[in-house]
């Protein structure tokens, strides 16, 4: 008896069926996690009085919602830092006290805002303006 050759086929090796991940562009970087390390804007500062008189511009506040002592309250005027004081706290409020500072006393009305600072919280009036009274 004679043997009969047999013939061998192999099968190409199938290629690998995208999956939704696969079908990413390559070489496109992934994105990362970013870690604020300031405290993040949480409130609001309410402007309880602003005078100006003559060349001195007069203003209190308060945080509603928070009660802080050893916060830090800054008076701003055209955007630049020019008077802080310690907060008080109280019933449910924050309070900032009597900040004053020099401005054009010939000004038609200054712009200005307050902003408060403590561990826990960060918060910022919205932007004012007052006339002179005089």
């Amino acid at each position: 008896m004679t043997p009969t050759p047999t013939a061998t086929l192999e099968s190409p090796t199938p290629e690998p069926t995208p999956t939704p991940d696969d079908a990413a562009t390559p070489d496109v970087p992934m994105p990362t996690e970013t870690v604020e390390v300031d405290t993040p804007y949480n409130g609001e500062v309410l402007i309880i009085t602003a005078e100006q008189r003559g060349a001195a511009l007069e203003v209190t506040a308060m945080v509603p919602g928070v009660s802080e002592d050893d916060g830090t309250c800054t008076l701003r005027v055209d955007g630049v830092d020019v008077a802080s004081i310690t907060s008080t706290a109280g019933n449910g409020v924050t309070y900032c006290g009597l900040m004053s500072a020099d401005v054009a006393s010939d000004s038609a009305a200054t712009r200005f805002d307050v902003q408060y600072e403590s561990s826990s919280t960060r918060a910022r009036s919205a932007d004012s303006s007052v006339e002179s009274s005089q």
